[in-house]
């Protein structure tokens, strides 16, 4: 290699930058390669090299992130303390043409003169330029290229039930990593925690609740954390623990990741924890669209929106008076502009009163049994679903064999895909008397379990049985009337 322009007496200090995309073992033995290489190419330039050394380990020039040691690089070259970087390839500096134009634009500004071990790159002149131009467009192409192929190869997994290695150990699993593939099991002691959490929101329980309850008993999650809502609804909608496998394109969403993917294999490497009809029920709950325009916390007063003021017909919270907790009908923000804030009813006694009469009417066998012939699921609902996604499988399956072209595999797909969503939907409304499984008994066995449950699994209770409570108008001189309330039964 020659200097070409490049002279000890035009370079006063020169930087080297090292980058690699991806180091799997975290050694960083890529960059410690470019850094020697570059260094031997400094030597036989004659360029001194300053204390500058900056290194983008395991970071993509492609993803777009942040690259640290990349902007620090370009703040020296501004203010004059480098005049010069060594790089082992142009594509280590990056794989935007937006960037390798600004790295132009800075040697027409300062005069940057650029080595490359794999060749001198001439930015003070149009065909070094052109050059330096060519080999970026050629990087984008690699990466682009690569990244259908990686993308294709994921899917390809997906649909055979395989789970690649790498990343953290999903909690519930005990894994056993090998050359590109895991063998897992059900861990002894998380399994049964992620199928208990499971069953609770089924039964209605609020995602807030159980995530009280798992940071209060000390149960961390597999990264050593405490729990989060959106940590533990994003595992109960992962379809790994119903033993089946999902795919989420990479490029169907920018920046968040969505909550559940498409079902591409009922089969897996990894085990079930639950079965596939609960997760069903479960991705559908946890993804409504209603439930990410809240916060999806858990209500602190028992009867918080299902008490309903007669006036206005809006639903009533609590709130405290004078240290006395009432229910009342609130203008802003709960019930809104269409609220009267003319109703309240103090909240113990009234607590109280609906406990009891839910706790009697379950007493009553009859009125528990129509309820969960009213919510079971048609018999054939689960086989349907299966046979939806089975037509999926296939489908995929098809293009993947090039039997069909892309654009009859999405038509097909399309209307297929929407009707396994309206069959999973239909599952999850059957969950409604879910909270009446192991609770309903003798009606002191009932009183017992209300007093150990807590707000979130009583209000389960109370919302499978109650529609709602209408809160009428209180008359004179009465402190607490029992005729004031309405129950609305459900069935």
């Amino acid at each position: 290699m020659t200097a070409g322009m490049f002279s000890r007496s035009t370079v006063r200090w020169a930087a080297i930058y090292c980058r690699i995309s991806l180091d799997r073992a975290g050694a960083g033995l890529g960059v410690a390669r470019q850094e020697e290489d570059c260094r031997e190419l400094a030597k036989r330039l004659g360029w001194p090299v300053a204390a500058y050394v900056y290194v983008d380990n395991d970071v993509s020039a492609y993803s777009g992130k942040p690259r640290d040691e990349w902007q620090k690089l370009l703040a020296h070259v501004e203010s004059g303390a480098v005049d010069a970087v060594l790089c082992w390839h142009v594509d280590r500096l990056t794989r935007s043409p937006r960037e390798l134009e600004d790295v132009i634009d800075l040697a027409d500004r300062h005069g940057l003169a650029l080595a490359t071990v794999t060749g001198d790159i001439d930015l003070a002149t149009p065909t070094g330029r052109m050059v330096a131009r060519l080999l970026g467009a050629s990087a984008r192409y690699e990466s682009e290229h690569k990244g259908e192929r990686q993308r294709r190869q994921i899917r390809q997994f997906a649909e055979a039930g395989h789970q690649v290695a790498g990343g953290r150990r999903p909690y519930g699993y005990a894994l056993e990593r090998g050359t590109g593939r895991i063998k897992a099991t059900v861990d002894p002691v998380e399994g049964p925690i992620v199928g208990d959490c499971a069953r609770r929101v089924l039964a209605g329980e609020a995602i807030a609740s159980i995530v009280r309850g798992l940071n209060q008993r000390g149960v961390l999650t597999s990264a050593g954390n405490p729990w989060r809502r959106t940590t533990l609804r994003r595992m109960l909608c992962s379809a790994r623990i119903s033993g089946r496998r999902e795919h989420i394109p990479t490029d169907s969403y920018q920046g968040v990741r969505p909550l559940v993917g498409e079902i591409v294999s009922t089969k897996s490497d990894w085990p079930g924890i639950i079965s596939a009809a609960d997760s069903d029920r479960l991705r559908t709950l946890l993804s409504r669209p209603e439930r990410r325009l809240t916060t999806g916390g858990s209500r602190k007063h028992l009867l918080s929106g299902i008490l309903h003021c007669a006036r206005c017909g809006q639903p009533m919270v609590g709130r405290s008076s004078r240290g006395v907790l009432r229910y009342v009908c609130n203008k802003n923000p709960d019930g809104g502009k269409a609220a009267c804030g003319r109703m309240f009813v103090t909240a113990a006694p009234t607590d109280d009163l609906i406990r009891d009469a839910v706790l009697k009417v379950l007493n009553k066998t009859e009125f528990a049994d129509r309820l969960r012939h009213r919510d079971a699921p048609p018999d054939d609902l689960h086989a349907r679903i299966r046979a939806a996604e089975d037509e999926l499988e296939a489908l995929a399956a098809d293009h993947g064999a090039g039997e069909i072209s892309r654009s009859e595999w999405r038509s097909a797909r399309v209307p297929l895909a929407a009707r396994l969503e309206s069959l999973r939907r239909q599952l999850s409304q059957t969950t409604q008397t879910s909270a009446l499984e192991g609770f309903v008994g003798t009606l002191a066995e009932m009183q017992e379990r209300w007093n150990s449950a807590n707000v979130s699994q009583r209000r389960a209770v109370i919302c499978a049985v109650l529609e709602k409570v209408i809160v009428k108008p209180a008359r004179l001189r009465r402190r607490f009337d029992p005729n004031r309330l309405e129950p609305v039964w459900r069935g």
